[in-house]
């Protein structure tokens, strides 16, 4: 839920140099001030200042003004172009575009260290036509809600005052922005304060994190919180740019008399388009058949932890040769595969195909994912279950499974589709109710070789899943 991009707020934290060496004490004034614009861009202003510890700001000072062959306005001004630098990069490294950058030292007194930067930030307000509204995210918890705390807690005892300005263009609506919140845990606190004046909202934020703080200390803080948004309605709609996430899955098993299993596995990459051809870039600089051959070895290590006997597999990436869809297609003959489960087989799988965890607080891509079961028993098995047909629809995504069966065929066909902007709530109304599926079936008393489980079938078609996930990653800002 907290996976909302407030990395842009972290690379602000400070200045680079604040947290290179441990200090007992570090005490920072920060303020955000951001000026919006009709279409979204804005005008940002970011003001830091340290304000201890004094002996770090000293030897900071003296980095700086102590260069070779340099006076100290020479000293000052390749100091500001180091980290004009570094603020740019890290910007857009994080995904904010910006020009028109200036960075200032404006104070370099031992007791107040004071740097500002400026930007013009194309897109820093995201409009959804999903709920007609524009989003800016910001974080008063300036990173530690979401931040790795290692399990000795942080060395220091920190001080941070913070101040965001948000100006919203003219003729605005506010629909939300962060409201009051208080925490404490121990001698550490954490509060937020916040007021409208005109089309200005002022949130202002403090906390006070006592030394070694405690991971559980920081989740005392900050767990609770999700006051990141600022929502506000205009009579400009503005422009949505995201990319479709489209896949294809199918499975065919083909249970024999005898025990073995025909299993074919596939999946088919059809959007975004630019994403797939660097795929295929990738596995052309990895090589083809390594590519292939890693992912065979990854898929016949996950059966052989698993008891199932493998007598032939091979796998193929197709599409390569030409731009368009990318598939990758696994083969296998299977021996041991199935186990019996109360005297029933059973063939189970998670039917919703998308976890709403993975998309973060909101969706950034719109979905479409769908899966193809063929499950082929032998005639002489009976078949005592399978999934229900199901359909259901929440602010336009739609989820929908069917079933359908013909003598000893099932055939299972599920899609799920987001909108793009669809909040986690939504994404959870839809999936949330819908729990694995089952095929289950009997066979004759005399006929002992056949033992089908779908966990491992589900498990095979997952580790598809995971390389789709993790090369197109659904972008969770």
């Amino acid at each position: 839920m907290k996976k909302l991009g407030s990395i842009l707020i972290i690379l602000l934290l400070s200045l680079s140099f604040v947290h290179a060496e441990a200090v007992d004490y570090y005490k920072e004034e920060f303020t955000l001030k951001i000026k919006m614009l009709q279409n979204g861009d804005a005008q940002i202003t970011v003001i830091t200042s340290i304000l201890g510890p004094q002996d770090r700001i000293n030897e900071e000072i003296t980095s700086i003004l102590n260069q070779t062959n340099m006076s100290e306005e020479e000293a000052i001004a390749k100091f500001e172009k180091e980290q004009l630098d570094y603020y740019i990069a890290s910007l857009a490294n994080a995904g904010v575009r910006t020009k028109n950058q200036t960075f200032e030292l404006v104070s370099i007194k031992e007791d107040n260290f004071t740097v500002v930067f400026t930007a013009y930030a194309e897109d820093f307000a995201k409009y959804y036509s999903y709920d007609d509204y524009w989003e800016i995210i910001v974080d008063p918890t300036r990173g530690y809600a979401t931040m790795p705390i290692p399990d000795t807690g942080l060395p220091q005892r920190i001080e941070l005052h913070n101040m965001f300005i948000i100006e919203l263009p003219e003729g605005a609506e506010l629909v939300e922005y962060p409201q009051a919140y208080t925490q404490e845990f121990n001698q550490s606190k954490f509060y937020v304060r916040s007021k409208v004046e005109g089309n200005k909202i002022i949130v202002v934020s403090d906390l006070y994190l006592e030394e070694n703080l405690s991971p559980d200390g920081f989740r005392a803080l900050f767990a609770n919180y999700n006051a990141f948004y600022i929502r506000y309605k205009t009579p400009y709609k503005g422009e949505e740019t995201y990319q479709p996430v489209k896949t294809e899955q199918y499975i065919r098993a083909e249970i024999k008399e005898d025990g073995t299993t025909n299993l074919l596995v596939r999946e088919t990459y059809l959007e975004p388009k630019d994403q797939i051809e660097l795929m295929k870039l990738q596995i052309n600089l990895l090589g083809v058949q390594n590519v292939t051959n890693m992912l065979l070895q990854n898929y016949l290590q996950g059966m052989i932890m698993q008891g199932i006997q493998v007598e032939d597999a091979n796998a193929t990436i197709l599409g390569m040769e030409k731009e368009g869809p990318l598939t990758i297609e696994a083969n296998y003959v299977l021996k041991n595969f199935t186990k019996m489960v109360n005297g029933t087989y059973e063939y189970s799988f998670d039917p919703t195909l998308l976890n709403p965890s993975q998309l973060g607080y909101r969706a950034q891509n719109e979905i479409n994912q769908s899966l193809k079961i063929e499950f082929i028993l032998p005639p002489t098995a009976t078949i005592v279950e399978v999934p229900k047909n199901m359909s259901k629809e929440i602010n336009g995504n739609k989820y929908a499974l069917i079933t359908t069966v013909e003598k000893n065929k099932i055939v299972i066909t599920a899609n799920v589709f987001v909108r793009y902007g669809a909040p986690f709530e939504d994404i959870q109304s839809l999936l949330g109710n819908v729990t694995r599926a089952y095929i289950r079936y009997t066979m004759p008393e005399n006929n002992g070789g056949i033992n089908l489980t779908t966990t491992q079938i589900a498990g095979l078609a997952g580790a598809l899943v995971l390389i789709g996930i993790a090369l197109f990653m659904l972008k969770k800002k």
